[in-house]
């Protein structure tokens, strides 16, 4: 999908978000979060994309599963209260739909590079693309200086230990905002969201995006009628329509 006009994957992203986020339906959690996942090995991020998944998943299970009682098959009690699993599992379904909305945020930053976010948005909606080219890149941007900032608080003999574990994450994270505030400055320093502020670009709307987006458009009104009439069949393909996409790509470039 890189390849395509920018307004292609962008919309599809929106569809993905939009009929995913509110259903822990388990199939419509399974087909968003594979969708997701493919998407991401497809495009190189899959290792990024499996930690976060099994880390949300997990958290949000034990979570649910400590502070709510509710279901039929007890596990087991601690502390007097009961472990469900009927509460482990409608967390760990919420999990998957808060990590599928992640994995796609992720392949589609692969997809959508700050250049392409900034000539759709950048005209109408300055800030909105600003805050969004931003959000997108934040995750491998974090991972990095997580890493960074780790490295050097190792070498600088700092200690171990969960409140090592936050500290460097208290530093990343402040790193992180303060690259973002000089970012804003620096673009409004430039110009960035005055009227009749032009841009250069290279990006034209061919047949080929016009076919992709009617396709993605159909898909997406058939899952969320598929979705209310509880057929969600139409919602899985529209999940890995993204994934077939990209892989007819790779499959012309090393044939």
């Amino acid at each position: 999908m890189r390849e395509l006009h920018p307004c292609v994957p962008l919309v599809t992203l929106l569809c993905l978000l939009l009929l995913s986020a509110f259903s822990t339906d388990p199939f419509v959690v399974g087909c968003s979060l594979g969708g997701g996942l493919l998407l991401g090995a497809f495009l190189g991020v899959l290792r990024q994309q499996l930690p976060l998944v099994i880390t949300v998943v997990l958290l949000f299970a034990v979570v649910n599963g400590l502070f709510s009682n509710r279901g039929d098959t007890v596990l087991f009690y601690l502390n007097h209260n009961a472990i469900t699993l009927d509460a482990l599992w409608l967390g760990a379904r919420m999990g998957g739909m808060l990590a599928s909305a992640l994995c796609w945020f992720m392949a589609f930053g692969k997809i959508l590079d700050t250049q392409k976010i900034l000539y759709l948005l950048g005209k109408f909606a300055p800030k909105i693309a600003l805050l969004l080219s931003s959000a997108l890149g934040m995750i491998p941007v974090l991972r990095r200086r997580h890493k960074a900032v780790g490295e050097a608080r190792t070498c600088a003999d700092m200690g171990e230990g969960m409140g090592e574990t936050g500290a460097r994450l208290s530093v990343s994270l402040g790193l992180a905002l303060e690259s973002a505030v000089l970012t804003g400055e620096s673009m409004k320093a430039r110009g960035y969201g005055l009227k009749g502020r032009t841009s250069y670009h290279l990006f034209r709307f061919s047949a080929r995006d016009g076919v992709w987006l009617g396709v993605i458009c159909a898909l997406a009104v058939l899952s969320a009628v598929g979705l209310l009439m509880g057929a969600p069949w139409c919602f899985a393909l529209l999940c890995i329509l993204p994934a077939l996409g990209e892989g007819r790509e790779n499959l012309r470039w090393r044939s």
